[in-house]
């Protein structure tokens, strides 16, 4: 019995113990009044922070311990809100266990520009310091400092190239992305003798940029001062799509030839890593592809310019990370290959090597119709063909001697079509099939009366006929 006692009540004494223990703390935490910290002045009471030095470093904050009358480990985080507002929006800057901090300016900015302040206006705002043990006891705050700062503007306005080789035409206007204050880029179509100048706008009442105010500064070669009243550039060099940079600030203007591939696949795991089942995109012009495919959900892929393991590839490293598509990942690391990470399923590609961008969509399985003699004209009775993939479609139908037609993306005049002129340089089936390059260019069916077998590739411009 006394073997049995002996456990229970070294259990009793334990409990007793720690009660007494919990007791000891709440009282600890309760009756002790926090020595708050003090927050020391900055060496300035005005500073104005700029886009160019965001990286740097700001002013060291420093400031003295807390004492919560007891042993504890303080956690200290560094707040800001606009003077006035009683650090009711106060953004959390930084947080650490020492006795100083330091940001840097673009934290700071961000922190000022999330609170409301104007960009390039001198405003007041608040500096203090949070301390805090943990759940069950009260963070203390620290004395304010006033502080005078200037924020910088972080999103700005393109400006537009408008010329020759956009006809002159106010919605043509090649746009060049606002990378900084006064600094641009982006691509554009330049011809031959063709004259241009920068625009804040597409309006023709808008702030301009042209060859004078540029005068003296860095330019290419190939851009010269026509002489004209407007100030235009005139460019010299052969007809071509530039990566341009434009810095107001410093007079500078690169031009840069950018030669995009006239095709592009996807190989990876939906492919099989199969060179022969290489997934081509449909190329819609200056460096910009689409196409519908399958992607599962895991699967890795990259992009390549021709099926063959030693073609230019683009990866994962290529694109700006920011704008590709969020069903989109990646690893930086060996072939730096995509990962899909969406549901397994048929999506919409779409592909720009112009700004490497990346857009995906669900899409339903493709088709491409008939709509010639043999419908009657009649959009109700086109014939829908399958789509085999990659482009290519199929289907059996019936084929009267001396008919004509053409293809459709979906039944609707109005809809992308296909015709004799879109396969002049490709394949067609010479001995079923002629057409004329006039008017409507109708495919005219030449062979003999029957049911027949069809298959289009829209890509390789080929058809196939077969009975």
């Amino acid at each position: 019995m006394k073997k049995i006692i002996k456990p229970f009540i070294y259990i009793l004494l334990t409990i007793i113990s720690f009660s007494c223990e919990d007791e000891l703390v709440d009282k600890a935490v309760l009756d002790s009044d926090p020595d708050t910290n003090a927050l020391n002045n900055l060496p300035s009471t005005t500073y104005t922070l700029t886009f160019e030095d965001q990286g740097e470093e700001f002013d060291e904050f420093n400031w003295s311990a807390t004492d919560f009358g007891f042993p504890a480990s303080i956690t200290y985080t560094l707040q800001v809100d606009a003077d006035g507002s009683d650090f009711t929006n106060a953004v959390e800057l930084t947080s650490t266990q020492q006795l100083s901090a330091t940001v840097t300016q673009g934290d700071i900015n961000e922190a000022l520009l999330t609170l409301g302040l104007n960009p390039d206006q001198l405003s007041d705002v608040q500096f203090r310091i949070m301390s805090a043990v943990g759940s069950g006891v009260e963070p203390v705050y620290s004395n304010a400092i006033n502080v005078g700062i200037t924020p910088f503007a972080t999103s700005f306005e393109p400006i537009y190239i408008i010329g020759d080789a956009q006809n002159w035409d106010l919605t043509a206007a090649a746009e060049l992305e606002a990378t900084g204050p006064g600094t641009y880029e982006g691509t554009a179509d330049f011809v031959n003798e063709g004259i241009f100048r920068f625009f804040a706008s597409p309006d023709w009442a808008a702030e301009q940029w042209g060859a004078s105010y540029f005068a003296g500064g860095d330019l290419p070669d190939e851009l010269v001062d026509n002489g004209d009243g407007d100030s235009n550039f005139r460019y010299t060099g052969p007809d071509g799509t530039y990566f341009v940079t434009v810095d107001l600030n410093t007079k500078t203007i690169t031009l840069t030839e950018q030669n995009y591939p006239e095709t592009l696949y996807i190989i990876g795991d939906d492919q099989a890593w199969d060179l022969s089942q290489a997934f081509q995109l449909t190329p819609l012009g200056d460096g910009v592809f689409e196409g519908v495919g399958q992607f599962g959900n895991g699967n890795i892929w990259r992009f390549f310019e021709i099926p063959d393991w030693g073609a230019t590839q683009w990866n994962y490293n290529n694109f700006d990370q920011e704008d590709i598509d969020s069903d989109l990942t990646g690893t930086t690391e060996g072939d730096a290959n995509f990962t899909f990470i969406g549901e397994t399923g048929l999506y919409k590609i779409t592909v720009s090597l112009v700004d490497f961008t990346i857009e995906m969509e669900p899409s339903d399985p493709p088709a491409l119709y008939i709509i010639g003699d043999d419908q009657a004209w009649d959009l109700a009775q086109a014939f829908e063909m399958t789509w085999m993939g990659n482009q290519v479609y199929q289907g059996t139908t019936e084929f009267n001697s001396g008919s004509i037609f053409r293809f459709f993306e979906n039944p609707d005049w109005g809809a992308p079509q296909w015709n004799y002129n879109n396969f002049v340089d490709g394949t067609i089936d010479e001995a079923n099939l002629s057409g004329t390059t006039e008017g409507d260019a109708n495919f005219t069916f030449i062979g003999t009366s029957g049911t027949y077998t069809i298959e289009v590739d829209l890509i390789n411009q080929t058809i196939v006929m077969s009975q």
